[in-house]
């Protein structure tokens, strides 16, 4: 069996509508941030500027996407007593196994919480299940959806 670690198994699919709507807002912030550093440019006759204002937003916007595409990847799976996690950062493969007796305990966080490690949506309404073993010791999180619920709701307050 095996969960997506940040969204729903099956992932769902978003409106073609909705995606059309996120490209033409990021769009219009990207055509703002280049207008200044256009008018920069003009009133300053020097690239300088320009450079200054659009490199941050090239990182960031190189920065955000490749966080949204490890979540995208990131999965947990389970086959017989072996659960292996799988997470990435930064592009680079981490991948934990362990045995499906380790689990001691699981409580549901909200994603903004600091006891949740990694990467993770922190809006209002995410949570996740994080796992924990007989010491306390953090092993992984899932998120809180009514598949992950069902599987891993033996383990709540198990202490």
């Amino acid at each position: 069996m095996r969960f997506h670690t940040h969204d729903r198994t099956p992932k769902t699919k978003m409106a073609k509508s909705a995606k059309a709507m996120l490209a033409v807002g990021f769009g219009l912030i990207f055509a703002l941030f280049v207008f200044v550093a256009m008018v920069c440019y003009l009133c300053t006759n020097s690239i300088a500027p320009a450079v200054l204002i659009l490199t941050p937003v090239f990182v960031l916007a190189i920065l955000f996407t490749m966080v949204q595409k490890d979540m995208a990847k990131a999965f947990v799976e389970i086959n017989n007593d072996t659960i292996t996690v799988v997470d990435y950062y930064f592009g680079i493969k981490k991948e934990k196994s362990f045995l499906i007796h380790d689990i001691a305990n699981a409580e549901i966080m909200i994603g903004y919480s600091m006891r949740v490690r990694g990467y993770r949506y922190s809006n209002g309404g995410c949570s996740y299940i994080v796992i924990r073993d007989n010491n306390g010791k953090y092993l992984f999180k899932i998120i809180c959806v009514p598949e992950t619920k069902q599987f891993f709701e033996k383990y709540f307050n198990r202490y």
